[in-house]
């Protein structure tokens, strides 16, 4: 009997120590910041809109929040794009009238001609 002090104390910090870390956790997530992008994705090399989720202090994207790949739009994938622009590729797609490139230029996908002459 003299030992039921020490059951409640240990409930108690038990308590408090979950509201620290709930707390912890809300405080680091307002650090984060969401966008909307357009981009190829480097598994398929299809042009995929996605929900993108960065760290607002260090500006590096975290995770693909949605993809418009997948059914559902929930990632299931290594998301390979998100290391890949945190390496400072750009995963954007080319538009030619944009880039002022003509339309099928260069398209690695076309069997080679005879040489010129």
């Amino acid at each position: 009997m003299a030992a039921d002090w020490l059951v409640v104390l240990l409930a108690a910090a038990g308590g408090v120590g979950a509201v620290v870390v709930a707390a912890r956790r809300l405080l680091a997530r307002r650090h984060y910041r969401a966008s909307d992008v357009t981009l190829v994705c480097p598994r398929t090399g299809t042009p995929v809109r996605c929900r993108m989720i960065a760290d607002g202090r260090s500006g590096e994207l975290v995770e693909v929040a949605r993809c418009s790949r997948f059914p559902g739009g929930q990632p299931a994938c290594d998301q390979d794009c998100v290391k890949l622009l945190n390496l400072g590729i750009r995963l954007s797609p080319v538009d030619p009238a944009r880039s002022g490139e003509r339309a099928g230029a260069g398209d690695p996908g076309a069997p080679p001609g005879p040489p010129a002459p």
